[in-house]
């Protein structure tokens, strides 16, 4: 018996394409998507070794948690000053800077994408200087504050009005400029100072907690720049959510 000649695929081109391009966009979805993660070392939300590798901290454990659901590594994550990482989210999509809190300016840049926790910020000055009395933003307008550059309460005090604003680059260095009488005040979390404190050695019972920051939206975040593909944002926002 002879056979039937085989017959020729009568799959249009058009049509066999289609469904390559749909294989590759089905491979690309489920690829790890290309992020980069951006922090800064500033205990104990984020704590990095003296290599600035990455090794924990109340901030970074969420993140962690979070790459962990989505199946990827932990060396995502590099630690710069927080300037630096700040510009990197604001300009490139695809990166993610954490823990960062919610400002005016901040979102016209990022997307919030997850809450890591809530905090309140508190003005502190050195307990000797009794001549320091607070009772409202207008007194503190009138003192020299330490700051890091580009940190929400840096942007804060300055569309508050404040002009005698010390900045550096390094929270440690900054609580060190502080107790060194560099400055008059510095703005800061309970858990902030204290581990600042211990980091360099002092008791906080050289500080003096003083005026709340009441209207200072302090809870930190993990965000992305806005210009992320969404589908990336929505995947993070979910494991975040499942992660509670």
């Amino acid at each position: 018996m002879s056979r039937s000649p085989r017959r020729p695929c009568s799959m249009p081109l058009q049509v066999l394409a289609a469904l390559g391009w749909l294989a590759l966009a089905a491979r690309c979805l489920a690829a790890p998507p290309d992020i980069r993660i951006y922090t800064d070392n500033d205990p104990p939300y984020v704590v990095a070794d003296q290599d600035n590798r990455l090794s924990g901290g109340l901030a970074a454990d969420k993140v962690l948690r979070v790459l962990q659901r989505l199946g990827l590594p932990p060396d995502r994550i590099s630690v710069m000053p927080w300037a630096r990482a700040y510009q990197e989210a604001k300009s490139r999509p695809g990166v993610l800077i954490f823990p960062i809190a919610k400002t005016r300016e901040r979102l016209g840049y990022l997307d919030f994408t997850f809450k890591i926790l809530d905090s309140d910020v508190y003005f502190y000055k050195l307990k000797p200087r009794q001549d320091i009395q607070l009772h409202s933003l207008a007194d503190a307008r009138r003192y020299s504050v330490c700051v890091v550059l580009n940190d929400y309460r840096h942007e804060y005090l300055i569309s508050e009005g404040f002009s005698r604003l010390e900045a550096t680059s390094d929270s440690t260095n900054n609580v060190r400029k502080f107790l060194n009488g560099r400055c008059d005040l510095l703005p800061a979390t309970q858990i902030g100072m204290e581990s600042k404190l211990q980091a360099l050695g002092a008791s906080l019972q050289q500080v003096e907690r003083g005026l709340r920051l009441d209207r200072l939206d302090s809870a930190l975040y993990a965000a992305f720049n806005k210009d992320t593909p969404p589908e990336i944002i929505a995947r993070f926002r979910k494991a975040a959510e499942e992660d509670r």
